[in-house]
């Protein structure tokens, strides 16, 4: 071998090595980096698409703003800022400032009182220079939205309220922000600009012990600087609300007494012309209803136009009755089987309810009262922004029983037309399931039919009722639905200028459909979409437009359903230009508003999701940020599709996630977790955080795990056996595979996911280890149980949803049976690790009980985590890390034969609560 063969051969080996080498150093995920790993939110742009910018978050720690200038790269970064706004002129960006985390959490751990609390502060960004001018103890800020030379903000000072009743105030501070000239105003209880940000209003709350200063509105015309007040010589003054050009103002005020229970507000408006504010609305107005009043909890609104104040109305509330002392008084929810909605709901939506005001209006020009909304029909909305001619009343009171049964009945509805025009009203349908839209200008009603799956249009002008896609052989429902429901529709996307036509979804395509039914049905994407099983969707790239105008470039996201890549097309004409198409999961594009560039996020598995800019419609990108740098640190891993053949014969798929570096002559323990369908997440980013409920599969992969994700099929009846079907023929398939260890295999899910792991495992011994969180295990007791969150019956659930029985236990008792782990709990052979929390508002905490106790009895090796005061999946982060530990460990134990912990070993004695965890070993 001569020397040059030599070096050639040696050359390539060393690099080989010193890769093989880098990657075996590579660190593996643990519990430790979830903290500061980072994320990208509230995306924005300034309008001429210079400057880019984000809020890169941390999962327990400081967050900063980014702000990058999308042609230099220069950046300006400002620690801890958490939430901003560009201002209008584009010219700054105002941010808050969150106190740093640490000292924040040491006045916590002194039990420091909330008001003493550190502050935050407020950042005015000037964008041409990058700096920054701070002030310091700032609650909150405000800016016009179209034009402002001023910022408003209320320094956080005020005293803590001993009496409820009072209304907390603060320092307000209007600041100009090319003057820097700052006008402060004591005692501001709210605040407002008008949408120009030409006026500006304020409600002044004085110290009840105040004997100079009192309730007052005041009024700043931000032109002239001129000061009104406009109303003073009432108790209390709320809800201010400025027209959009700033030249009327309206707000609610009351002469009554803090300390009476029930007030009476009445509604006042001031125009600019004049020089204070006037009644134009209370209890004696004239059309006001015998015993009602204007609602104090219906904030007033201006039309679009400012011609029309919007008000609420409701019936005089009835005095709390003092004839018992409340020692005396018995306390109980009464069950009647004839009531629209169970007690718990009631429950749940009683404060909704005390508020429930019904929409009117004041005709500024005639100052002339109308009430559109009842009791009969409490749901209005006014047709063009509040502008147009008519209004859209809808009244579910018939078909609220049938929710508990029926997940139609929640949108079904009797509708009535209101011409506002000619003040009258007409029922135009009955028992119409589905929404109902109005047009951008009112002229059509839109809704689509679950009874025969169709699109419909009525002219609020003549009436007529058309049917949009009678003569058209494609599915506008969703064609993936596999519970015993009438499918949803794929949607709608747009309306078109005019109201001339409106864009409706299919699986794949874009359709334009004319609400007046003369026109024929056109796929404006030209059936691509279909051709290429690509699923087209609208992005609606101006967040201030109410439709689409002629021969208006449309950008469109794209999911091609087979390979599982994404990207976006441009529609132009009807013709479907591709401008990007890859393995990453795109966030939908922000857009400069005057220009064509975009900045967005991109990601996979593997690769963080981090902040992109393109000017030229995807040719080009260019990065803006690394926010997880320290990625490249640790064994991560890959993602791979993956099909067979279930045990019915039919195909499915699912993912497979490997270690970073993963060796296919070594043999790998395998988790198995599943929901529903998974594999469209084949390119979704999962960062390394706590658990809520699920496993983390970075993290098992880095730790030397595969993770399996199979796609499983239903069949109505039959949920745990279809589960059985896709989930152990994959398992099975799965293990043929070497470099599988088929003696170590585990299941996890949670909710639906936890119901499915714990049917398997009274179906089969194959897993060394399963992991349910809120399982259901009993169907005749869960079926009758309650959602106590939203307050419903979970019979839905199981006659036409996600539980996928389809008929009452009653009609088959013995399907319910069959789908109920509980009645094979003696067949389990797998030691199952349960979480099911207190305060579930999903699925009934007792359903983990039944099934723990069950096996408890049965002497089968179970356990289960129950946090206290814990939702459905955990919102503490501090429960979150222990259930990661726990798991971790839990399956290390029975996968990787670690030792066991104490806490599985001998649990923790009530008596150790919150003093031993049990995390060791000894």
């Amino acid at each position: 071998m001569t020397g040059r063969t030599f070096q050639a051969c040696v050359i390539p080996c060393i690099a080989l090595l010193s890769a093989l080498s880098g990657m075996a150093q590579k660190k593996v995920l643990d519990h430790s980096v979830y903290d500061t790993w980072k994320s990208l939110s509230n995306i924005k742009m300034t309008n001429d698409g210079k400057y880019a910018a984000a809020v890169v978050k941390e999962q327990e720690g400081d967050d900063h703003l980014l702000i990058k200038n999308t042609g230099t790269q220069k950046q300006f970064v400002l620690p801890r800022g958490y939430t901003y706004t560009i201002a209008p002129d584009q010219k700054f960006v105002i941010a808050q400032i969150k106190a740093p985390y640490a000292v924040t959490r040491q006045a916590k751990i002194k039990k420091t009182a909330d008001e003493k609390l550190p502050k935050d502060s407020l950042a005015i960004i000037s964008l041409d220079k990058f700096t920054v001018s701070k002030i310091p103890n700032v609650k909150n800020y405000r800016l016009g939205k179209d034009y402002s030379d001023y910022v408003a903000y209320t320094l956080d000072d005020t005293i803590k309220v001993k009496d409820k009743k009072e209304v907390k105030t603060y320092s307000l501070v209007l600041r100009n922000l090319y003057s820097e000239k700052e006008d402060t105003i004591r005692y501001a209880a709210e605040y407002a600009f008008s949408r120009n940000g030409k006026s500006f209003a304020t409600i002044l709350n004085p110290n009840v012990k105040d004997t100079v200063n009192k309730p007052a509105v005041l009024f700043i015309n931000l032109d002239n600087q001129e000061k009104k007040t406009v109303s003073t010589g009432k108790t209390i003054y709320k809800s201010a609300a400025l027209s959009e050009t700033g030249g009327k103002l309206a707000f609610l005020a009351t002469a009554d007494s803090l300390k009476k229970e029930i007030k009476d507000y009445g509604l006042y408006c001031f125009d600019m012309a004049h020089d204070s504010a006037k009644l134009i609305a209370d209890k004696n107005k004239p059309g006001m209803p015998d015993n009602w009043t204007v609602s104090e909890d219906y904030p007033p609104v201006f039309s679009k136009d400012g011609k029309r104040l919007l008000l609420g109305i409701a019936p005089v509330k009835l005095p709390k009755d003092t004839t018992l002392p409340d020692f005396e008084k018995a306390q109980l929810d009464l069950w009647h089987w004839q009531e629209p909605l169970i007690q718990p709901q009631q429950l749940v939506q009683l404060e909704k309810k005390q508020k429930q005001s019904c929409l009117s209006y004041i005709d500024l020009s005639t100052n002339r009262f109308y009430q559109l909304g009842s009791e009969e029909i409490p749901d209005i909305s006014i047709s063009d922004e509040n502008n147009g001619r008519y209004a859209l009343g809808k009244s579910n009171l018939k078909y609220q029983r049938e929710m508990q049964w029926d997940i139609w009945a929640e949108s079904t509805n009797e509708i009535w037309l209101f011409d506002l025009e000619n003040n009258t009203r007409k029922q135009i349908k009955t028992a119409l399931k589905g929404r109902t839209y109005f047009s951008p200008q009112g002229n059509y009603l839109l809704w689509y039919s679950p009874d025969d799956r169709k699109y419909y249009a009525c002219s609020a002008a003549t009436g007529k009722e058309v049917c949009l896609t009678d003569k058209l052989s494609v599915n506008f429902w969703d064609e993936k639905t596999d519970t015993p429901m009438q499918p949803y529709p794929y949607g709608i996307a747009a309306w078109m200028e005019n109201d001339d036509a409106v864009l409706v979804y299919d699986k794949y395509d874009i359709w334009k459909l004319d609400p007046s039914g003369v026109k024929k049905p056109e796929n404006i994407t030209n059936g691509v979409g279909r051709d290429k099983k690509i699923i087209f969707r609208y992005i609606k790239t101006d967040p201030e437009s109410r439709f689409i105008k002629p021969n208006e470039k449309l950008l469109l996201s794209a999911f091609d359903d087979t390979s599982k890549e994404a990207g976006f097309y441009e529609l132009n004409k009807s013709r479907t230009d591709l401008l990007a198409m890859g393995k990453y999961t795109y966030s939908t594009p922000e857009k400069a508003k005057d220009k064509e560039i975009y900045c967005f996020t991109k990601s996979n598995f593997n690769t963080s999701p981090d902040l992109y800019v393109t000017g030229n419609l995807w040719k080009t990108e260019v990065k803006l940020s690394d926010i997880n740098p320290r990625m490249k640190e640790y064994n991560w891993g890959t993602a791979e599709l993956t099909s067979w053949t279930m045990f019915d014969g039919k195909p499915t798929q699912g993912i497979v996630y490997k270690p970073e570096n993963f060796d296919p002559a070594k043999k790998y323990p395998v988790i198995i977790y599943f929901y529903e369908q998974h594999t469209d997440n084949l390119y979704r980013y999962f960062p390394p955080a706590p658990s809520r409920s699920t496993i983390n599969i970075p993290f098992y992969c880095s730790r030397g795990y595969i993770v399996f994700t199979p796609d499983i099929v239903y069949t109505t009846g039959h949920p745990g056996e279809s589960a059985y079907n896709a989930i152990v023929s994959g398992a099975e398939k799965l293990a043929e595979n070497a470099w599988v260890d088929k003696d170590n295999m585990a299941i996890q899910g949670q909710s639906w996911g936890g119901y499915q792991t714990a049917y398997l495992i009274t179906r089969t011994g194959m897993f060394k280890a399963a992991g349910a969180g809120a399982p259901v295990s009993n169907m005749f007791s869960a079926y009758g149980g309650i959602r106590w969150e939203s307050g419903m019956s979970r019979q839905f659930q199981y006659e036409q949803t996600q539980s996928r029985i389809g008929a009452t236990i009653w009609e088959a008792p013995e399907l319910y049976r069959e789908n109920s782990p509980l009645f094979f709990a003696d067949k389990v052979q797998t030691p199952l690790l349960i979480m099911h929390n207190d305060k579930d508002g999903a699925v009934p905490w007792y359903q983990g009980v039944e099934y723990f106790m069950a096996l408890r009895r049965l002497n089968k090796p179970v356990w289960m985590l129950q946090y206290n005061n814990e939702a459905h999946n955990l919102k503490e982060r501090k429960n979150c890390k222990d259930l990661g530990i726990r798991l971790q460990q839990f399956f290390d134990h029975y996968l990787k034969g670690d030792p066991m912990p104490v806490w599985m070993k001998t649990g923790i004695p009530a008596i150790e609560k919150g003093r031993n965890y049990g995390f060791g070993t000894d």
